[in-house]
């Protein structure tokens, strides 16, 4: 089926012409008591069938025993009974010809391999009555745009819905409706809220691309647990670009990506937080940590379709105020502007000398005949949104006489512009009627400073997006064709080498004393590492020698050397030593790749050396990539500035390392279809012109896996 009939399917199941309530009561502490009542209280205008063996009539509409009673099959059914009864019921609906079931209950694949058992088999049931199924394990759906609330959470009980063109897919039944309360209060409402639960049939993707094609629809957030259809997500990003549609994405569980690896580092860093963060930078799907700074965003959104930001002015009737906002963007990476020569002059009608600079304390206006708080307020923004260097004004409004008017000023001020004004309100009863004010005008505010910064940031980077260049193997660097197993260091830089990896010179011995005869072969000074399949990091148990500049202290000091390791591993295969040229560099980074189970092969590159995991300084890639996002990454590390020229110290070789990330993403690219990782450790960059070496490295390359999730 297409995406857009499967879309137009999923929009006709929650747009349905009847539903049935089973477990529906007039008790409004039961879940079926509140979502029944919801449901009529909203004006839904199909028909309701409310199921209960005990009633006649529910509210005035008549009741039914059973689903299977029913004078004609419901289009849709929302089950609140206890977990026991759920598959008879489902069954019931199935053989009655419902078309979708919302299951409320709990305690299934939430709730260990027993619930996930029950869970697939009532999912097998439903499919094989031609019924789907939301849920379980959810709250159900709100939707304004259709008179629709089958959901039983207290945040329903309000006068009206309003609608906005916002659409929300949420994973967390009861974050959906504690921000649909949040969004209520300041006048912001939904087009379609779903929450999906346990995902054991119709999943977040499903919702997703319906609101994709929704027309009432112009902004996506999404809260995220877990993703059923990686290949399907990354398909639906590029479809909602395509619709011009911002998608918003808070995912849970970022800091627990990762944790168990042990083969490598990169394993540890480029966890699933950091490969869905590399795949939504490359889709344009923002990521945001707080929900209620995404629903902030996705509102200043919807009423500025395709605006970008990148500069901001700051209005405020106080110079703290002012302040700590300019220090939060800042802090954030968003740039203030810088005012022009127009905008000054026009300012300085109104403003005293040096009172006008951004941000713009309406406190040092000038006292003439004529002027007061009120008038300026309305000027100043109408002046700081007509300078062709501002994007967006962020307000921060603080306590001061005639509060509410000058809000309404503010406002006004920006009615006339197509940019957007964000208000944060710092004072607390003091500032309710510029509340109320905002939230009649569908002016987007918050009380919390962070919350707007974020929002603002998120906006930049979607405003900063331009398409991936498509990646074009570099010569030099054959397909190579992984055999599984865990590779030495030797054969890691072998297979780096045949990809056009630069590596440095090597020789392997078998003891102390041949070590001593060959170590010309290599020269000094040189280095000499330990080969052990039982040592992972060779320094952290006495197995490299750095420095060695002749053969008598190279015999010696491996001796000692495995002297060591046999006190602190007893019984490690000691296999040999590695003697390696010695190689100089004034910057070591890392490099690394693996198979993402979901989003398939990543390239990761970082700060490297014995610092790696102290300095958590890195970048993830989809991999394969090209040599201007690679650069771009490289750029965004926190020890770029090293690369450039300092104090006569020439700049660095950055195109060597850029080559070298190139090379490794195609080898992660060949390597997709298998669970493997590899690992450069440091990779030492010279002097421009002098390009890079990698003296370290290892690779684990593993079996086949059924299906690589994450190729598009």
């Amino acid at each position: 089926m297409s995406s857009t009939a499967n879309a137009g399917r999923l929009a006709d199941l929650i747009n349905p012409r009847s539903v049935a309530v089973i477990g529906a009561s007039e008790d409004q502490t039961k879940f079926g008591g509140r979502l029944y009542r919801m449901l009529i209280k909203h004006g839904y205008g199909g028909t309701i069938y409310p199921i209960n063996p005990f009633r006649e009539s529910l509210f005035g509409i008549p009741a039914y025993p059973s689903v299977g009673a029913l004078p004609q099959a419901p289009d849709m059914v929302v089950m609140a009974v206890p977990q026991a009864k759920v598959k008879e019921q489902i069954a019931a609906c199935a053989d009655r010809g419902a078309r979708c079931g919302i299951v409320i209950t709990s305690k299934f694949s939430d709730d260990g391999p027993a619930g996930a058992a029950l869970e697939r088999e009532i999912v097998d049931i439903a499919r094989a009555g031609g019924m789907r199924l939301i849920g379980p394990n959810c709250l159900g759906l709100v939707s304004p745009a259709n008179r629709l609330v089958m959901c039983s959470s207290p945040a329903m009980d309000v006068d009206r819905l309003v609608e906005s063109p916002i659409g929300f897919v949420s994973q967390s039944g009861a974050l959906m409706a504690t921000l649909f309360d949040r969004m209520h209060a300041q006048g912001v409402g939904f087009s379609h809220c779903v929450s999906v639960g346990n995902q054991a049939d119709l999943e977040l993707c499903d919702f997703v691309e319906m609101l994709v094609h929704d027309p009432k629809t112009r902004v996506i957030c999404t809260y995220i647990e877990g993703i059923k259809s990686p290949e399907r997500f990354v398909d639906l990003a590029r479809q909602a670009r395509e619709a011009g549609k911002p998608w918003l994405a808070v995912k849970a569980g970022r800091t627990d990506a990762g944790s168990q690896a042990a083969f490598s580092h990169t394993a540890s860093m480029a966890g699933d937080y950091a490969a869905l963060e590399a795949v939504c930078a490359r889709e344009n799907v923002v990521l945001m940590e707080d929900p209620a700074a995404m629903l902030l965003l996705a509102h200043a959104m919807e009423g500025r379709p395709g605006h970008s930001v990148e500069r901001v002015a700051v209005v405020t009737p106080s110079g703290g105020g002012g302040a700590l906002a300019a220090d939060r963007l800042g802090g954030a990476g968003i740039p203030l502007a810088e005012f022009t020569p127009a905008t000054r002059a026009a300012f300085s009608e109104f403003y005293a000398e040096g009172q006008a600079r951004n941000p713009v304390d309406m406190g040092g206006r000038k006292y003439e005949a004529g002027e007061n708080s009120v008038d300026v307020a309305e000027r100043t923004v109408r002046v700081a949104l007509a300078d062709e260097q501002v994007d967006a004004a962020l307000v921060a409004l603080t306590t001061a006489p005639m509060l509410g008017a000058v809000t309404e000023a503010l406002v006004k001020g920006g009615e006339s512009s197509p940019k957007p004004l964000m208000f944060v309100v710092h004072p607390g009863r003091a500032a309710q009627d510029s509340r109320e004010f905002l939230r009649s005008r569908g002016v987007p505010y918050t009380d919390n400073l962070s919350e707007a910064v974020e929002a603002l940031g998120a906006w930049r980077r979607w405003s900063a997006f331009q398409p991936w260049p498509a990646a074009v193997r570099p010569a030099g660097c054959a397909p190579s064709g992984p055999v599984p197993g865990a590779r030495s260091e030797s054969e890691s830089k072998r297979l780096l080498a045949a990809a056009g990896i630069p590596v440095n010179r090597e020789v392997i011995v078998a003891d102390p004393a041949e070590a001593a005869r060959r170590a010309p072969e290599v020269g000094f000074p040189l280095v000499a590492k330990v080969i052990s399949p039982a040592i992972v990091h060779k320094s952290d148990v006495g197995g490299v020698l750095l420095g060695v500049r002749d053969a008598e202290s190279l015999e010696s000091g491996l001796r000692e050397m495995r002297e060591g390791i046999g006190r602190a591993m007893p019984g490690a295969d000691i296999q040999g030593f590695s003697l390696q040229s010695m190689e100089g560099g004034e910057l070591e980074l890392i490099l690394g790749a693996r198979r993402d189970p979901q989003f398939g092969a990543q390239v990761l590159i970082g700060s490297g050396g014995v610092l790696v995991e102290l300095l958590q300084d890195f970048v993830v890639l989809p991999a394969p990539v090209d040599p201007a996002t690679a650069a771009r990454a490289l750029r965004r590390l926190k020890v770029a500035p090293l690369l450039d020229a300092y104090r006569g110290r020439a700049a660095l070789d950055a195109d060597a390392v850029v080559d070298a990330v190139v090379r490794l993403s195609w080898l992660a690219h060949d390597w997709r279809g298998t669970d493997f990782e590899i690992e450069v450790n440091p990779l030492k960059v010279r002097v421009a012109g002098q390009g890079c070496v990698a003296v370290d490295a290892r690779a684990r390359i593993d079996g086949q896996v059924k299906k690589d999730e994450g190729e598009s």
